[in-house]
């Protein structure tokens, strides 16, 4: 429990040197613990790492490589639609 909360306190003190530096990245630090914590609900918990779903370790790198896909899509297609205009 005490290393519990020393953790809790540090990564605290480090959230709000974050504010001060960088709002928007803290901002979005928030917005992802909230994403965790309501989706934590419907996914766990487990007895053991075997009950494991083998698609949830590497689900947050397909859902960056998914959005990179369609930011880079929609930007290819934002792109050709200026250099139809010229």
């Amino acid at each position: 429990m005490f290393w519990t909360m020393t953790a809790f306190v540090v990564f605290l003190l480090l959230w709000g040197l974050t504010w001060r530096s960088q709002p928007k990245l803290a901002f979005g630090i928030v917005i992802g613990l909230v994403v965790g914590a309501l989706s934590a609900g419907f996914i766990g918990p487990y007895q053991s790492i075997g009950d494991v779903p083998l698609w949830l370790p590497p689900l947050p790198f397909a859902v960056v490589a998914v959005g990179l896909m369609v930011y880079g899509g929609l930007a290819w297609w934002g792109l050709s639609e200026d250099a139809d205009e010229d």
